[in-house]
């Protein structure tokens, strides 16, 4: 029997809750020998520019990539989506496909989704006791609060029991007290800034919806010569690593990842054996009171081993030049083997025993559409096989495969339970592919993983690019060109006569002689007559021949079609334009008689210098060139009378 397969959905893999909450869910599926199959993604995010819309649609569009028929239980992380809508688009893909179990993790949505489960904490109640321990016990009146965005899942809960312990205690909340951040470090100026609003002293509180903005909190906080909590007292929530190694160690709400994936798994367990459970399912969780609210000031703060900080310290350097490297080996690599093999060097940086990279099929819709209707094709091909063992090449492999089999049977029904981290290769919103990750027991992919998707996605947009750009340098190059003598048409002369004119954006220093030849072959209605239209193109090749031999660098020669030919000549020698027509006639004459056959290859030519540069000199000039080639033509057909 097929093992069980478990779906897990989130955004920002690497991130605290979703690394321990991601590694926990693959140790205890591990353990009851299913697959986990996690659909991963990066999220938002805003530059001086704005949000890259395009690439957002091209993240969130991982949601559109599994069957999901065939999973057997459905774990999502909905406050991981940070793109706007993603968390409502998915769940209707799951309400109109999923026929299993579904349960979101740090979010009750029993009422708009009463038939998923939820696992979650109290957020309101939680964020209420912190601040009413900021007021009870550390005597704060005057508090400001920095709050997640407020378009996010427990954002407004916990901006509520901010709220409702101020309000009970009879403090008033002022226009410039709440400052909507982004759940990450780097606003930790502009919401000190607004919170100085209006005011002459800082507060003597801030209490921040996540440990990461509390930390920007206090580094500002430092930068301006203010003392934690001496001047201002400062709390988070989230209970992350660094909080703890901050000094002072952060007060904060330690919400245990492992905890969820342990509830997690106990209900899919009790569901799969046919046990009633209740749809909502709270956790407990703790405040930790530390030194930057205040508590524990009077005792010695306790030195900690500084070992694993320094490692890790040590571990993000090395992972930021790795990224550096990545982004660099990436440039000029246009084809696809290059970016394959560039992949396949970087890929023991990740932190994963083994990875795929399947990519559309470049004549499908998708690889040349953009629209949002377009995603991932129903035929995917597995192109390569990357191992983190130094010294093991990556696999070719070529296969082709249905998309809802994630990938080929071979490579994914194997006897051993197993870890599959799937994220798109995307340009914008324009999918190429996914690239699976199987970390070994116990291990989950790094930050670098960010860097190492987007640089590859971005290698694939430039090969697709490099590809169309042949094909239609190609096209171009055919329709400027004789297709029979492979020298310029009228087209390809036309322009490349105005491209010789100029150097540089600028005329030709009029030093430079140009000259326009015009040659016409001679009785080619007869040989075609006579020998056939296969020797008369034979003679016309052979007249082009001596044509390329005679001109030099930066010259062009065309054939405007019939027996009609065509060429500009550059020098700085005048006598070239005058020896021109001498050249070109003993070499086209040797050819003639070397050539063996039963007719003369012979054409009359006439030549003429531009003396001018604008159009009506370059008119004339040619008008000139073609009245000394018919009268050389009527001299030739005299003497052959």
């Amino acid at each position: 029997m097929a093992r069980k397969k478990i779906g897990l959905f989130m955004s920002e893999i690497t991130q605290f809750f979703q690394f321990y909450c991601g590694k926990a869910l693959a140790r205890l599926i591990r353990e009851r020998d299913m697959d986990l199959i996690v659909y991963a993604s990066f999220g938002s995010y805003s530059s001086p520019y704005g949000r890259n819309l395009l690439s957002e649609i091209g993240k969130k569009n991982i949601i559109y990539l599994p069957d999901y028929k065939t999973l057997d239980a459905i774990i999502v992380l909905p406050n991981s989506f940070d793109i706007p809508g993603m968390d409502a688009e998915f769940f209707e893909l799951v309400k109109a496909n999923a026929t299993c179990p579904v349960i979101c993790l740090q979010n009750d949505f029993s009422d708009q989704y009463p038939e998923f489960y939820s696992i979650t904490i109290e957020n309101l109640e939680t964020m209420y006791a912190m601040t009413r321990h900021i007021i009870e016990h550390h005597r704060c009146s005057d508090i400001c609060y920095m709050s997640g965005p407020f378009t996010s899942k427990d954002s407004p809960d916990r901006l509520k029991g901010f709220q409702l312990a101020m309000a009970e205690a009879g403090l008033k909340i002022g226009p410039n007290d709440v400052y909507e951040g982004n759940y990450w470090t780097n606003r930790g100026k502009k919401a000190i800034d607004f919170f100085m609003g209006g005011r002459d002293t800082y507060p003597q509180a801030i209490i921040c919806a996540n440990d990461f903005m509390a930390l920007s909190i206090c580094d500002e906080l430092k930068s301006r010569g203010k003392r934690i909590p001496e001047d201002v007292c400062v709390t988070g929530f989230d209970g992350i690593w660094e909080g703890q190694q901050n000094n002072p160690p952060l007060t904060t709400v330690t919400i245990r990842p492992q905890s969820y994936a342990d509830a997690a798994m106990k209900l899919i367990d009790d569901l799969f054996a046919g046990k009633e459970r209740n749809h909502l399912i709270h956790l407990f969780d703790e405040i930790d009171l530390r030194q930057s609210c205040g508590c524990g000031m009077g005792r010695k703060r306790q030195d900690f081993d500084n070992t694993d900080s320094i490692r890790k310290i040590l571990n993000q350097e090395n992972l930021l030049r790795e990224a550096g490297r990545i982004t660099g080996d990436y440039q000029n690599r246009y084809d696809i083997e290059n970016s394959l093999s560039v992949a396949d060097y970087y890929f023991g940086t990740l932190g994963c025993e083994k990875g795929f990279i399947c990519l559309c099929d470049d004549n499908d819709p998708a690889m040349i559409q953009v629209e949002e209707n377009v995603i991932f094709p129903d035929e995917m091909t597995l192109m390569q096989i990357m191992w983190s063992d130094i010294g093991t090449e990556a696999q070719t492999v070529n296969e082709k495969f249905r998309k809802e089999q994630i990938l080929p049977p071979q490579y994914f029904e194997t006897d051993k339970p197993g870890t599959y981290i799937i994220y798109p290769l995307n340009y914008k919103n324009k999918e190429y592919g996914y690239l699976i990750l199987c970390p070994a027991k116990g291990e989950w992919p790094n930050s670098l993983v960010n860097t190492y998707t987007n640089s590859l996605s971005s290698a694939l947009e430039n090969n697709f690019y490099q590809n169309q750009y042949e094909e239609f340098a190609d096209a171009k190059r055919l329709s400027e060109t004789d297709p029979l003598t492979g020298l310029y048409n009228r087209r390809g002369f036309e322009k490349g006569l105005s491209g010789l004119l100029l150097e540089n954006g600028n005329e030709k220093p009029r030093e430079t002689h140009i000259g326009i030849v015009s040659i016409d072959m001679d009785n080619l209605k007869g040989i075609n007559d006579e020998f056939g239209h296969a020797e008369g193109d034979f003679a016309l090749r052979t007249l082009a021949d001596i044509l390329r031999s005679c001109i030099h660098e930066n010259e062009i020669s065309a054939r405007f079609g019939g027996d009609e030919f065509s060429v500009i000549l550059i020098t700085k020698e005048p006598d070239r334009i005058r020896n021109f027509t001498k050249e070109f006639d003993t070499l086209l004459e040797q050819a003639s008689k070397n050539s063996g056959k039963p007719y003369p290859i012979h054409a009359s030519i006439g030549i003429s210098a531009l003396e001018g540069r604008d159009t009506k000199d370059i008119f004339e000039c040619m008008q000139t060139a073609d009245q000394h080639m018919y009268a050389n033509k009527r001299e030739y057909k005299g003497r052959k009378r």
